[in-house]
């Protein structure tokens, strides 16, 4: 058996004496010269794609010419040359953006919006942005390199290992910031946002409300989320202002909707005013929902989305919404949406012809209620479009004067200082700290996240700076670290001191060590605990020596540290903790390689994303349903029951298909990587894979197909479409997981010799079964399906071998056969090498009985195979 992970004597000879950890800041111009290049491999196998689009890659580019700090990048060097094990997204963003590889978006840019088109090239050879260039080249690098040193060169795999725990602890504990939490520090200043804010963390009528009419799809939720009732307020404060014709297109849709809200805040002089309409709005629409209820009529959130829309254009109007006080009003309108409830259908819900067809009809009953004319509203009218125009040219685009701010944007930060715990707690205990401005989450951090911060205190692993903020007041604001430093002191069992000079704990203040992979002896001990284990423990956090970036409010009077903690916080498409790209960091390299490899071989027809163009992320999705299809081979090898582990469910449009827990997978997967044996079983699952391929080309493939590889794939393509649309004309057809689930549900038990000859039947079979659920016909439903894919399996099942002669039979058989080889024709005997078979193979659906076998020659038997019989 290997281990999966490195051993504690491994890593207490490894880590203490022969790995070296060095920290230093180079230039961007030093860091990315060919000669540099030329060292570094900034996607060994473990990383994942890159797949950050161009308005990402934008927004880091800005973030570097703003002078903003970047999290550093972690290299491993192994003497040969250099890998990037964390930091790959940002490495090849620069790299791409000096080798003009894209061009700087305007919905990329926060602060430079005149630099929008603009190319690494085009800026160069502009004299009025040379100077951009210049700032860009200069930036410093942060860099933590880790190298093996003192030692022998490493075996591979051990290397391996190292590499991929160092990678792990840099990425499985990061928690990003959620679109929510970044808005909390957006919007943190403006009087609207505080009003509701404080309005959903005192009024939990008013949330419950919200929550259960516009936002829960399920019938019960433990908790609202707050951050997503925020979304929603800002939207449906300024959505009527927003004409539904262009807000159905959906291009710019968010940064319109942003406009609208800045506007909106900027011009509010009665924030109570306003935000009390809102709210009696919002209970209007509870009051049209228990009504609905109570006729029974049907409904759905959109509907009462729509309607909230309304209330607003009719506030717009001036009309008195007084009159919703008339129950038959809400029974008029109820009646009519009843009826008329397919135009507000979840499916496809985003989609223009949808979104357009609900509001556009809501504004049609509001019309005739009420005798007024909204088709501004819908459509949009002149003026409308003027002032949507003007707002989206609100930014400065005078490129001189930017650049005149440009050096004042910047900030002037020192070199990060050594700080000791010890030290940093000391301070933190004595003066005020603000740990969570207003504009930083709460604490998040699970007790196995922040076990394993202290695991790598106790490795000798670097943690990531902290930044902190110096006011002119004298308060130290944690601008990002902030769950670092509360993990810390949680630890050791520290105070700190508040902005308010009070003391406080930290919500997980002495908690157990939990989870530990490598020091896995130290698990469920606490601070405390330590010292009775080992004092040197305690003394080793103590020294520990953290970053600290320290920024001056009095040397930086522009410098917006919201700004910052965005940047520093907001990571584009995280890596997620069950996924392939997380798999692909850790899991055994063998398998990783194979399961590679085999997609490679059909990326162009067998896939759930297909990458067209560059701003195509591939997040490994593919890799993610190959080794799902993987897992259920494995499955199916130790049960044929497949419902033990794929999930068959109703649904009101039909049934669906889902797999258990991705983190059933995930365990898997590490007794594949720690268990030779169990290696061994996946990778037969992952040829069963392969073999269940085999069988949906021999279906997908009707008819002749001339022309190269890519006209074949192109037509496999076109055909695995067509069966999983089942003849729906949907413009927004997209696969999914559970397609392919249906799918290898049905196809894979078949018997290969089987599909091969009834191909032609078992494809016209497989379309019925799809249009039956995706047609929502009276066989959509779960029992429908079963009994359904019952008749199918039976109808292609290979009869086992029960069948037996006696030797008397034998001779009989061969009489009658006038002692004849069955195949060859040539003469016969008893004595022979002979074998009784079928006359119709068991493997092509024939029977096994008396009258279907015959004797042949044992080889030509054997060469047979599966094939009919001529005759």
């Amino acid at each position: 058996m290997s281990s999966l992970f490195l051993t504690p004597n491994d890593f207490e000879i490894i880590f203490t004496s022969h790995l070296k950890i060095e920290t230093y800041s180079k230039s961007i111009d030093s860091l990315f010269s060919l000669r540099s290049l030329h060292k570094i491999n900034y996607k060994p196998y473990y990383q994942r794609n890159y797949v950050w689009d161009d308005h990402k890659a934008t927004y880091f580019i800005e973030s570097i010419l703003l002078g903003t700090e970047i999290p550093p990048l972690i290299f491993f060097n192994n003497g040969a040359g250099i890998e990037v094990i964390d930091g790959r997204q940002r490495f090849e963003t620069i790299k791409r953006f000096k080798e003009n590889h894209f061009s700087l978006t305007i919905n990329g840019l926060a602060s430079l919006k005149q630099l929008a088109k603009s190319t690494y090239e085009s800026l160069r050879t502009n004299s009025e942005t040379a100077s951009i260039i210049d700032l860009f080249l200069d930036a410093k690098i942060r860099i933590i390199e880790f190298e093996i040193v003192n030692e022998p060169k490493l075996e591979l795999a051990l290397e391996d290992k190292i590499k991929k725990e160092i990678f792990g602890r840099y990425n499985s504990g990061i928690t990003p910031l959620k679109k929510p939490e970044i808005d909390n520090a957006i919007y943190d200043t403006d009087l609207i946002f505080q009003y509701f804010r404080r309005t959903v963390k005192d009024n939990v009528e008013f949330c419950n409300i919200i929550d259960e009419v516009f936002l829960s799809l399920r019938e019960s939720r433990k908790e609202f989320d707050s951050g997503k009732i925020l979304q929603f307020i800002r939207r449906y404060l300024v959505i009527h202002q927003f004409p539904i014709r262009y807000y159905a297109w959906g291009n710019n849709r968010t940064e319109t909707l942003d406009k609208l809200y800045e506007h909106l805040v900027n011009q509010t002089e009665d924030i109570n005013k306003l935000c009390n309409r809102f709210i009696e709005k919002i209970h209007i629409v509870y009051k049209i929902k228990r009504i609905f209820t109570e006729l029974h009529l049907n409904y759905n959130r959109l509907v009462f989305e729509c309607l909230l829309w309304g209330l607003q254009v009719l506030n717009s109007e001036g009309v008195d919404l007084y009159q919703f006080e008339d129950s038959n009003l809400i029974k008029r309108l109820g009646y009519e949406i009843s009826e008329n409830i397919g135009k507000y259908t979840e499916i496809e819900l985003h989609y223009y012809s949808q979104v357009y067809e609900r509001f556009s009809f809501t504004a049609s009953l509001l019309e005739k209620e009420f005798s007024i004319n909204l088709r501004a509203y819908v459509d949009g009218d002149k003026k409308t479009r003027d002032d949507l125009k003007q707002l989206r040219r609100s930014e400065n685009n005078d490129t001189v004067t930017k650049l005149g701010e440009l050096a004042s944007l910047r900030v002037t930060k020192p070199e990060p200082s050594r700080n000791s715990i010890d030290d940093i707690a000391r301070v933190m205990g004595r003066n005020m700290f603000l740990v969570r401005p207003s504009y930083q989450r709460s604490e998040v951090i699970s007790v196995s996240k922040a076990s394993s911060i202290i695991e790598s205190i106790l490795l000798d692993i670097s943690l990531p700076p902290i930044f902190i903020y110096k006011r002119k007041d004298g308060t130290s604001e944690v601008i990002d670290g902030q769950q670092r430093l509360l993990t810390i002191l949680g630890f050791i069992g520290e105070n700190y001191i508040d902005e308010n000079g009070r003391k406080c704990t930290t919500k997980n203040s002495g908690f157990a060590l939990k989870g530990l992979k490598i020091l896995e002896k130290l698990n469920n001990k606490t601070y405390k605990d330590l010292r009775d284990l080992n004092p040197s423990l305690q003394d080793k956090i103590l020294d520990f020596e953290l970053f600290v970036v320290e920024i001056q409010e009095s040397l930086n009077p522009e410098f917006n540290p919201v700004d910052l903690f965005v940047r520093l916080n907001n990571k584009p498409y995280p890596i997620r903790e069950n996924s392939f790209e997380m798999w692909n960091s850790w899991v055994d390299r063998e398998v990783i390689e194979t399961i590679r490899k085999n997609v490679e071989k059909h990326r162009e027809w067998l896939y759930t994303k297909l990458i067209k163009g560059r701003n195509d992320r591939d997040r490994m999705e593919n890799e993610e349903l190959y080794t799902s299809l993987a897992y259920l081979e494995l499955q199916r090898m130790k049960s044929k029951e497949s419902e033990k582990y794929l999930y068959i469910y109703s649904r009101n449009d039909g049934i669906n298909v889902r797999m258990g827990s991705s983190q059933d997978i995930t365990r898997l997967l590490q007794s594949v990587s720690e268990d030779e044996e169990m290696k061994g079983n996946f990778l037969k699952a992952v040829k069963s894979v392969e073999s269940f391929v085999r069988k949906i080309k021999l279906v997908l493939l009707d008819r002749d197909v001339e022309g190269d590889k890519r006209i074949l794939e192109n037509f496999f393509s076109n055909e695995l479409n067509s069966v999983f649309k089942a003849q729906r004309q949907s413009r927004s057809f997209k696969r999914t997981k559970q397609d392919f689930y249906i799918l290898w549900y049905l196809l894979a038990p078949l018997n290969y010799e089987m599909v091969k000859f009834y191909r032609l039947e078992i494809k016209e079979d497989l379309q019925s079964l799809f249009y039956a659920l995706r047609n929502n016909s009276e066989n959509s439903s779960k029992e429908a399906f079963l009994s359904q894919a019952q008749n199918f399996h039976e109808k292609y099942s290979v009869e086992k071998r029960q069948t037996r002669l006696s030797e008397t039979d034998k001779i009989e058989l061969l009489k009658e056969q006038g002692n004849r080889c069955a195949i060859s024709g040539a003469p016969l005997f008893m004595g022979d090498e002979i074998e009784v078979d079928h006359h119709v193979p068991l493997s092509i659906g024939g029977v096994d009985s008396v009258e279907n076998l015959q004797m042949a020659y044992k080889d030509s038997n054997r060469r047979k195979g599966a094939k009919p019989p001529s005759d």
